[in-house]
């Protein structure tokens, strides 16, 4: 007989996105004052890397399997990483199983996951994205660019290897650089089967 979920048990998961006898996280968007979509920000990721760590110090033999379910339009990108690396930290176990949209920094941060699980009806979407500055001296703005460049390079990596990593298997040539460039220059829209395809996920749920 399956155990009666306890009250604070459920309102901890629908409050803070994580439920601890099941190891589960939720990565979804908060609404802001406006009930627009919040995606990747300093709240998810404070969130995600609370709840990792709350989960992880539960289990410090590695024994025990975390999940994590998303639902990610994208967002910031520093704070995108600061999960990605968060999770990746992770000595247990970790599934990422996709319900709806994997967009944007969504589609990094998935990368992070020892399984990357999709929904047949999600929404795969990656692209090079964009950077917006309010008024700023020049020459501050040339040396935040300067590491927006560098951070590219880095995220354009994550998704490169993953996908090369499949070619491999498949004895097809690697994806160059300059092909994944023509790509991420514009949004580049898979459906779940196509994300598999490329090596962006490993199966369907």
């Amino acid at each position: 007989m399956a155990k009666k979920p306890q009250t604070d048990e459920i309102s901890h998961f629908y409050d803070y996105g994580i439920h601890v006898p099941s190891r589960t996280l939720y990565m979804g968007s908060e609404s802001d004052e406006e009930g627009s979509e919040s995606g990747v920000d300093y709240v998810m990721a404070e969130r995600v890397i609370k709840g990792l760590h709350l989960l992880e110090s539960l289990a410090p033999l590695g024994d025990r399997p975390i999940t994590i379910i998303m639902n990610n339009p994208g967002g910031d990108s520093t704070h995108g990483m600061a999960i990605y690396d968060a999770i990746k930290d992770c000595i247990n176990h970790v599934t990422i199983e996709v319900k709806g949209n994997v967009c944007s920094m969504g589609s990094y941060i998935l990368q992070a996951a020892d399984e990357r699980v999709l929904s047949k009806n999600c929404v795969f979407m990656f692209h090079a994205g964009t950077v917006g500055f309010t008024s700023q001296h020049p020459k501050i703005v040339k040396n935040w660019m300067k590491f927006y460049d560098k951070q590219a390079e880095i995220l354009d990596k994550i998704l490169l290897d993953r996908i090369n990593q499949k070619r491999a298997k498949d004895n097809e040539p690697p994806m160059s650089k300059q092909q994944f460039n023509n790509y991420n220059n514009f949004d580049t829209i898979l459906t779940a089967e196509e994300a598999i395809a490329w090596g962006l996920a490993d199966k369907l749920r």
